[in-house]
């Protein structure tokens, strides 16, 4: 069953909300039966708390719950909750459910427990021209006057010429759809890796169209030697295997999918690689991937197959498939199934063990502490026993493999430092950047961030200097301090596993390494900048009439002096072959482990 919530989900202009109360009249239907004594909900806005259930009442197969709103609120977000007579809740398992109203007095919304809801595109009106514009006047307040890094890469007559490609777009009335690709490819024009119309802080309406819609195909892949190769295959006659090669979708050659959709795509500077790393389907429940989000918007698909012309490796001839569209929900679960190396969660992207060469394999595939699905195991205790591994086995090699990490939180990467002989940890190179002082009253209704009034809204002129530009922090990424070592100080040879993907706090860590010679750096280069990123503090600015929500970061990492404009390169560059994915072999790793041989 769907839930029917298209007609109280977005027709929100400018104009002024209504004075009237609004009551919601929530129901949820298929809860699980002995899970808890009572149903509820819990949510963001009052008179509903995150910390406390509002009891639902029973009805036929559905439990319900009218609850009231104050005249100022027309948007909320929601969870239902299972939960016993102590108030203890079980959460459904899915993101928040978001609501919003208009003039309504009474809206009724209706879900199924732990089901995502699901909206129609097809049944959405149109985005009209003065929405959309109004819409753009934000963006454009926030890329030319609020953005650090708007002319770190560009210069100012590029800017202005994608800001007008999008507002002449803007000029006729949009989808939805059309409306987020319009808005992605503006900011991918920044070439911020910080900066896209985001995947995970959208509304529920957003997230229905981007994420939840049955276009997805049925398998994994990686681009090699610039072939898109397969993984995992979830397709029903599971036909697909390892290694092979899709050449078209539905006549298109993957050449040209592949080319089209990297304009959409944000990276740091000039990173071509890290953009078509980007652009590689993982299939993982808890991240979120561009191909999923652009291909079908780009190329939208208008039956339920998709039409695949396929090499099998090492075959002659190609052949047609049909294979049925899918989810990412339905997509995920038969991975899942059908392959037990799989991650299901964050947390089997960590992982520590000793060969019998006794070498230690350290995987770091996230830093992800915060957020959608972030890791739940105790990473201080999981560092502290792998390092504790080391000494007792008096190890002298230590591969450390962060190919799959997409950056995260910096607590991590600074214990994972205290295992190494670091005496300091040393940035003494790096500035911040802001283009204001006062952040503009007209943007702040729209922008949510963390605590009622951030730092960065109101920043100190003494504090800073300005040149070119920017008002400069030097104080801000500066750190000088002693590294804490722990007891079981690894002093072996260590070698890091980078890859295209390594952005954000992963890039920086492949710099750390380098800097502090820790070890060799083995794989490919990495996103990120060493002229700097945009990464200091984050906001999301909520677009009024397209419920858009957009990443911009307000404060930028610049580094003194000449940089290339590229990732961290590692000293032994290594790239997979087709050969080596049908094989099933670790190309980085087998190459780590020739260079330890070789240094015995």
């Amino acid at each position: 069953m769907k839930p029917t919530i298209l007609a109280i989900l977005l027709l929100c202009g400018v104009s002024q909300w209504s004075q009237a109360q609004t009551q919601v009249i929530f129901r949820v239907a298929e809860i699980p039966i002995g899970e808890a004594t009572n149903v509820g909900v819990r949510g963001d806005t009052e008179p509903l708390s995150w910390y406390e259930s509002m009891k639902m009442e029973k009805r036929g197969d559905t439990y319900y719950l009218p609850v009231t709103f104050p005249a100022e609120t027309h948007d909320i977000e929601f969870k239902f909750v299972l939960f016993d007579e102590k108030g203890e809740p079980i959460w459904e398992n899915i993101d928040n459910r978001a609501l919003q109203f208009k003039k309504e007095k009474e809206v009724n919304y209706r879900g199924n427990w732990n089901e995502e809801p699901y909206i129609d595109p097809s049944s959405l009106p149109r985005l009209s021209s003065e929405q959309l514009l109004a819409d753009y006047k934000l963006i454009e307040r926030m890329v030319l006057d609020v953005h650090p890094g708007t002319y770190r890469y560009n210069e100012e007559a590029t800017i202005k010429d994608a800001l007008a490609t999008l507002k002449e777009k803007f000029q006729q009335e949009q989808t939805y759809g059309a409306a987020y690709l319009a808005i992605s490819k503006l900011l991918a024009s920044i070439q911020c890796d910080h900066t896209f119309a985001s995947f995970y802080n959208q509304n529920a309406l957003i997230k229905s169209v981007i994420h939840r819609q049955r276009d997805k195909l049925p398998f994994t892949f990686r681009w090699i030697a610039g072939k898109m190769i397969v993984i995992y295959d979830a397709s029903e006659a599971q036909l697909l295997k390892r290694g092979t090669e899709i050449e078209a979708i539905n006549g298109i050659p993957v050449a040209d999918i592949k080319e089209k959709m990297l304009a959409y795509i944000s990276s740091d500077g000039g990173g071509a690689g890290s953009r078509i790393a980007k652009t590689e389907l993982y299939g993982y429940d808890f991240r979120y991937d561009a191909f999923d989000v652009l291909h079908p918007l780009l190329f939208p698909l208008t039956g339920e197959n998709f039409e695949l012309s396929i090499r099998a490796f090492e075959a002659m001839d190609s052949e047609s498939m049909t294979v049925k569209a899918t989810t990412r929900k339905e997509r995920n679960r038969l991975l899942g199934l059908r392959y037990p190396s799989f991650p299901k969660t964050r947390d089997d992207l960590l992982s520590f063990r000793m060969t019998d060469d006794n070498i230690g394999i350290l995987k770091l595939g996230s830093f992800g502490l915060m957020g959608w699905k972030s890791l739940s195991l105790d990473y201080k205790a999981f560092f502290a026993d792998a390092f504790a591994q080391l000494a007792k086995n008096k190890a002298q090699h230590l591969i450390i493999d962060i190919r799959e990490s997409v950056g995260g939180s910096d607590e991590m990467k600074d214990e994972l430092v205290t295992y190494f002989n670091v005496d300091r940890v040393i940035n003494e190179d790096r500035e911040g950047r802001t283009r204001y002082l006062q952040f503009p009253e007209a943007l702040k209704p729209f922008v949510q961030s963390w605590g009622d009034e951030p730092w960065y809204y109101a920043l100190k002129r003494e504090e800073a200097t300005q040149k070119d530009g920017y008002y400069i922090f030097r104080k801000t990424y500066y750190r000088n301090q002693r590294n804490k070592k722990k007891k079981h100080v690894f002093k072996g040879k260590a070698y890091l596993l980078t890859s295209a993907q390594n952005a954000s706090l992963s890039y920086y860590l492949a710099q750390d390494f380098r800097k502090f010679k820790v070890g060799q750096l083995i794989g490919q280069e990495t996103d990120g900048n060493l002229q700097g990123i945009n990464g200091g503090q984050i906001l999301f600015l909520r677009l009024p009439n397209s419920t858009i929500e957009i990443d911009f970061p307000v404060m930028g990492d610049f580094v003194d002096g000449e940089q290339p404009n590229h990732g961290v390169i590692p000293d032994i560059l290594v790239e997979p072959t087709v050969s080596d994915i049908y094989q099933g072999i670790d190309t980085e790793l087998e190459t780590a482990f020739k260079v330890i041989k070789t240094n015995n």
